[in-house]
């Protein structure tokens, strides 16, 4: 079986080993229910369909099984009634093909996504699971500390009043506070989870009280940002509120007028909205 399409036009999907999606398992997604996709992170909710098989049991259990994780051993030992799936119809015929050579008889046919699987904006709704480590918070702390240098220079970065996040870094030692967190919700203000400004990243830097801190959104495609602790200003306190974003569509960079409102142009239109605080 394969899909037709699942909204990815991206030659080469970026397969995220920390990030679980697959589709909700509900009757509207027929056969397709509770598989297995991965994000294209080169678009604003693009996805793509590895190549996987559905094994039933003879009590009826589904278990989608990527084929990329499957020797040709694990293949041959594939027992009971197995569907397959893959993302358009050539890739099908080259898990067909390989799982024919490896003895397996397949029915010749190519089932589609429902058309009940799509809701009535034309979007495809996904269950996602997000895996965090200590990999991922430290390269976010990184980004964050490289922006704060970028934006206030590298001098200014260096001071002490930085070395926690610097040496966390650096070395990935765990401090005693936390240095970085997820926060619910979205940066832009005007944002909610069905309405967008932007397909692209967003990097701020500001004040907390007397902490330095810097939110993050990574493709601004999740219900989520990321608070890093960068540091703490002390007794001289002063406004260091910066932001810019990167435009996905538009391939630039657009800086973000602090602390009031933001202004993002396109060619087709003006959106305003202001930061979160």
């Amino acid at each position: 079986m394969a899909a037709k399409k699942l909204g990815s036009r991206s030659k080469k999907p970026i397969r995220q080993t920390r990030i679980k999606i697959h589709l909700p398992n509900e009757d509207r997604y027929g056969e397709f229910r509770g598989i297995i996709l991965y994000a294209d992170f080169a678009q604003m909710d693009g996805l793509y369909l590895p190549a996987q098989i559905l094994t039933l049991s003879s009590s009826g259990e589904r278990k989608f099984i990527l084929l990329e994780k499957m020797t040709d051993e694990d293949i041959k030992n594939v027992t009971g009634k197995f569907e397959v799936f893959a993302h358009n119809e050539k890739e099908y015929k080259e898990a067909t093909q390989h799982l024919q050579q490896l003895g397996k008889k397949l029915e010749d046919k190519i089932n589609r996504l429902p058309a009940t699987a799509i809701n009535k904006d034309g979007k495809l709704e996904v269950d996602t699971e997000g895996i965090m480590d200590s990999v991922i918070f430290r390269n976010i702390a990184k980004i964050a500390f490289n922006y704060l240098a970028k934006t206030k220079s590298a001098e200014y970065a260096l001071a002490p009043k930085f070395d926690v996040i610097r040496n966390y870094i650096i070395t990935g030692n765990k401090p005693t506070s936390k240095l970085v967190a997820i926060e619910r919700g979205h940066i832009l203000a005007d944002e909610t989870n069905k309405k967008y400004f932007l397909e692209g990243h967003i990097f701020t830097t500001e004040t907390r009280g007397s902490a330095v801190i810097s939110k993050m959104s990574l493709t601004n495609m999740f219900n989520f940002y990321y608070v890093v602790h960068l540091g703490d200003l002390g007794p001289m306190w002063h406004d260091i509120k910066s932001g810019h974003a990167y435009s996905l569509k538009e391939d630039r960079i657009i800086p973000l007028f602090s602390p009031t409102y933001l202004t993002i142009t396109s060619k087709l239109k003006r959106i305003f909205g202001y930061p979160r605080t």
